[in-house]
């Protein structure tokens, strides 16, 4: 459950340089590294709660909270989206292909490496067989240290979400990154078709942004039309196995084909911002573009509610979507070259901080649930109890977080920028 929590907002959407009379933009969009980091938070929360009080997560349907890794892939789309929207609309090359290759690695394989090695080796806290099987409350059932040579490459490499067997082993919530990965790979591809035809055709720049955008919606929307049609043919019953098993329509389930469509709103949420900042989108539309989005998440968030109840694979478009409106309705004024109180106030600076830190607060977090669970530190399962395993795991899980994000993360994504200025 973890769509990698990217990048900061700063490293992210760092424009390009302007050319001579034209605005200087920030370097920063607020408004976005608090939001990140209550997500990170929320799918802290009911993993913790799954696992040690899964009759509360139930009784108070707390499991709503995992869809904070949806806004996770959403906030992907549009920040990994946005400078290349950028440059497309300004006319622009597209950017370096192999500074962005670097920059992708090294955001998340040096922490997501050392992590995992350290998960495995040290705490002996991940699985050695899918969660979705092994997992018990209270146990240690299926967890230990990784050895079989062919999961551990698989697990290094961020491969084992799509062999069945190996699916949800190691760090389990790790399926996310393989997704990202997959969405960071297809992304420079598609978004090249657009920067190609913009040289050869007069055909406007917004509309050649939108055909990365057409085709993530159509993989996505066909890999979930597709799984669903297997679902009958397999036999499986058990909605839990669907989603997380060792079978092949869960890795589908899982896969960028499938969940493609949850990246696809950021990325037209990029779309609209730049068209309002380079004065595309103007008047009514522009001014009032954070009243229609808050009006649509209302259904928007009707909608999700009932789809996630049914337990539906749709349930992560419609909370991707309305993942994506909220982005509009806290940075749009922005777009406009205004202040925004929303985004200042997003930014509240705790929040700020694990969101900053959250790729690294989101990997550690399932190895010490294990451990602080081993050391009989876990209260039962009672809101209160659920409340203070939270608490716990948050806090020694930021801890963790910061040392690795001062020592791995941060000097990784310092040498990640020295390609894009050498390149």
């Amino acid at each position: 459950m973890t769509a990698t929590p990217d990048s900061t907002a700063a490293a992210a959407t760092a424009p390009v340089t302007p050319a001579a009379g034209e605005p200087k933009r920030s370097a920063r969009i607020i408004g976005l590294d608090g939001p990140r980091g209550f997500a990170c938070l929320c799918v802290l929360a009911v993993h913790v709660g799954g696992h040690y009080s899964p009759q509360t997560v139930l009784t108070y349907k707390l499991g709503l909270l995992g869809q904070g890794l949806i806004f996770f892939f959403a906030l992907s789309g549009f920040l990994i989206f946005l400078p290349m929207v950028r440059k497309l609309f300004a006319g622009k090359p597209m950017p370096n292909n192999f500074s962005y290759a670097m920059h992708r690695l090294l955001r998340v394989f040096p922490a997501y490496l050392f992590i995992f090695l350290f998960a495995n080796f040290v705490m002996r806290a991940v699985f050695v067989e899918n969660a979705a099987v092994a997992e018990r409350q209270f146990t240690d059932n299926g967890l230990g240290i990784l050895s079989d040579p062919l999961t551990l490459l698989a697990n290094l490499t961020l491969l084992h979400s799509y062999i069945p067997s190996m699916l949800q082993t190691g760090i389990n919530p790790s399926w996310s990154l393989s997704l990202e990965f997959a969405f960071y790979i297809a992304l420079p591809l598609l978004t090249g078709i657009a920067f190609f035809l913009r040289k050869r055709t007069s055909v406007p720049a917004p509309l050649l942004a939108m055909i990365p955008v057409v085709i993530m919606f159509v993989i996505g929307t066909t890999g979930k039309l597709y799984t669903a049609s297997l679902v009958g043919p397999s036999g499986i019953t058990d909605p839990k196995l669907l989603d997380w098993g060792p079978n092949q329509i869960a890795v589908l389930s899982r896969s960028f084909w499938s969940l493609a469509d949850n990246f696809t709103y950021g990325m037209l949420a990029a779309v609209v911002f730049v068209a309002i900042d380079n004065g595309l989108l103007r008047g009514a539309i522009a001014t009032r573009m954070r009243w229609w989005t808050g009006i649509a998440m209302i259904p928007t968030a009707a909608i999700s509610l009932k789809l996630i109840d049914d337990n539906s694979r749709w349930q992560s478009s419609t909370v991707a979507f309305g993942s994506a409106l909220l982005i509009l309705f806290i940075i749009v004024p922005l777009a406009r070259g205004e202040s925004s109180k929303l985004a200042e106030r997003a930014d509240w600076a705790p929040l700020s901080y694990v969101g900053m830190i959250s790729l690294s607060v989101y990997l550690w977090h399932f190895p010490v649930l294990i451990m602080v669970g081993r050391f009989g530190w876990m209260a039962g399962d009672s809101p209160l109890g659920m409340l203070r395993n939270f608490v716990l795991v948050s806090a020694v899980s930021i801890l963790f977080g910061s040392l690795t994000y001062r020592f791995i993360e941060k000097p990784s994504l310092t040498y990640a920028r020295s390609f894009k200025a050498s390149k």
